[in-house]
């Protein structure tokens, strides 16, 4: 009977043992150490913010998707990281996303949102997220959120609520927000893309 709690506990301790790694803040991956608290948070976050905004311009659609991978690469080195940057998990939501990912994108929108649910940010990508899956009823909800939650003078939140208030049939707040997008943008190029 002696010889069958050891083994059981032998066992526990085995098969938890990575356990403790992560409470250390570091992870042993394929025997290698690696201890994500020397990494540096602002360093990482330029590089994978500098991998979307690749990903964003990119024409091609293999480079797209390269850049794309590379930045949710990053912001999942990021998480390790800090793992409480709601704006980071809304991110890699948006990017998983735009890699046609809907329950990855979902789960790190959720994450985001459930560490600022009055963040604007997240709210915004969770509107992009849901306009991308042609959920109008939900990408309003969240543009709404957004849009009260402090970005109310950001142009292409306004744009999209034009959008999407449109696709819903609600003309006068489509209007509205297409004129504050107007008087927002700069460029007068862009402005005439809204006329």
């Amino acid at each position: 009977m002696k010889n069958i709690k050891i083994i059981i506990l032998l066992t526990y301790l085995f098969l938890f043992s990575n356990f403790v790694y992560a409470l250390e803040g570091s992870v042993e991956y394929d025997g290698v150490y690696i201890d994500y608290s020397s990494f540096n948070y602002n360093e990482w976050k330029t590089k994978a913010e500098e991998y979307l905004d690749v990903a964003k311009k990119a024409k091609d659609k293999n480079q797209q998707k390269k850049y794309y991978a590379m930045s949710a690469g990053a912001y999942q080195t990021l998480i390790k990281i800090y793992p409480a940057d709601p704006e980071v998990m809304a991110t890699l939501g948006h990017i998983y996303g735009k890699m046609h990912k809907p329950e990855h994108a979902k789960a790190f929108l959720d994450r985001g949102l459930n560490l600022g649910l009055k963040n604007p940010l997240v709210n915004y990508y969770y509107g992009l997220f849901y306009q991308d899956e042609k959920d109008y009823r939900n990408a309003l909800k969240f543009y709404n959120y957004a849009y009260e939650y402090g970005m109310e003078n950001n142009a292409d939140l306004n744009l999209r609520l034009g959008v999407v208030n449109a696709k819903l049939g609600e003309l006068n707040n489509s209007k509205f927000h297409y004129q504050r997008a107007k008087d927002l943008l700069k460029n007068t190029k862009d402005k005439n893309k809204i006329h």
